[in-house]
């Protein structure tokens, strides 16, 4: 899978609809996010963002492309769009701005702004800042991250658009450097098809030693060959079980487990919960039945 590009994906993988906790009369949010957590599985919502990594390596998956991130990195996920953000090093941060469709609307009311909205759709969505806009992009958006004033939020939100997309324009041309090899990307696309695959089938589909390409993933991802596949194993889950049309069992098979106890293990140590509790506090919709003792 060649960086930044939109290969064909598997449509066995659902996305869910998120309902960000942005309130009623705000026109945004921003937060900063750190560390390597396993937050939650494939997903969309109508908001746009605006991701600028501060440090540490990662990867994020939009609409079937995938974008290295390193520090510098801006990234702009167009409103619908499928997205994943996926293994990253323990050092990893960046801001995250959510901008609601009517701050969007007027921003990017001129004939620029709408060409710059289809451009990121079409998948020119991420490029690496140049040092200097890197830097004043984020000490711009820390600026209004913790204020309690509406007007100064919304303002800023709007703000750091109009700056990351000046910036952005800069940074045409500028390679992504990527911190990704070319076969950890052919094993992280082969566990996205099939995540039920041995560690060493992965290894000599993608002719490398089965012990060579996990220290890789570690080295490149933070997280070893057998951790990785078990993340991808638990967003699978999380993606079938978002549809509620499935069991607690059939999900965990069908997104690789080889049985119930190995999953409910895994999936306690990815997200400190049982299945049925974490269902419950993030996909409240999702409540599969329980597998026959």
């Amino acid at each position: 899978m060649a960086v930044g590009d939109a290969p064909e994906t598997s449509t066995r993988w659902t996305s869910f609809e998120e309902i960000q906790p942005i309130p009623p009369a705000w026109q945004g949010i921003v937060w900063r996010h750190r560390g390597n957590h396993y937050d939650h599985p494939r997903h969309r919502h109508v908001a746009l963002e605006l991701n600028l990594v501060i440090g540490g390596r990662g990867h994020y998956e939009v609409d079937g492309g995938c974008h290295p991130l390193t520090a510098g990195t801006i990234l702009f996920i167009p409103p619908g769009s499928d997205h994943h953000l996926e293994e990253r090093t323990p050092d990893f941060e960046m801001w995250i701005l959510a901008l609601q469709p009517a701050l969007l609307a007027r921003a990017c009311a001129e004939p620029a702004g709408r060409a710059f909205l289809e451009a990121i759709a079409g998948g020119d969505c991420a490029r690496l800042l140049a040092q200097d806009d890197a830097r004043w992009l984020g000490r711009e958006i820390a600026r209004f991250a913790d204020t309690g004033s509406d007007d100064f939020r919304d303002a800023g939100l709007a703000y750091a658009l109009a700056g990351g997309r000046e910036a952005f324009a800069r940074a045409r041309g500028t390679p992504l450097a990527s911190a990704i090899s070319g076969e950890v990307q052919q094993a992280m696309a082969l566990l996205d098809g099939d995540p039920g695959l041995s560690r060493s089938e992965i290894a000599d589909s993608v002719g490398a030693d089965p012990d060579g390409l996990s220290h890789a993933f570690k080295r490149e991802l933070g997280v070893g060959l057998v951790a990785y596949r078990n993340r991808v194993r638990v967003r699978h889950f999380l993606e079938l079980a978002a549809t509620g049309r499935t069991t607690l069992l059939a999900a965990c098979l069908e997104a690789g487990f080889g049985s119930y106890p190995q999953f409910h293990r895994v999936f306690v140590a990815e997200t400190g919960q049982a299945p049925r509790a974490y269902l419950a506090a993030h996909l409240p919709g999702a409540q599969p039945s329980a597998p026959r003792r």
